[in-house]
């Protein structure tokens, strides 16, 4: 069985330096989201112009994998949803 790491695949699949366009497809985001998380600073650009260009490694490493056996929310518990809150 040949398992392939996905940092390796991304790093097959994408040019060194990326658009926009380029993170939002490789995030599965929108052009928009990925402009926020720069003015945010949950990403690291560099301005070209009045563009951002992105590295690809530092894209791939601001994508933190969730591990499925911990869920979303890591080592915390799960937000407990009630209805006495919405009373």
């Amino acid at each position: 069985m040949n398992t392939t790491d996905p940092t390796d695949e991304l790093r097959r699949l994408y040019p060194p330096i990326l658009t926009t366009a380029l993170v939002a497809e490789m995030m599965h985001c929108t052009i928009g989201d990925v402009r926020d998380k720069v003015h945010r600073k949950e990403l690291p650009a560099m301005r070209w112009g009045q563009q951002f260009r992105f590295f690809r490694d530092e894209v791939i490493a601001t994508m933190i994998p969730v591990d499925p056996e911990q869920g979303p929310f890591g080592d915390e518990e799960e937000p407990e949803e009630t209805l006495e809150d919405e009373v």
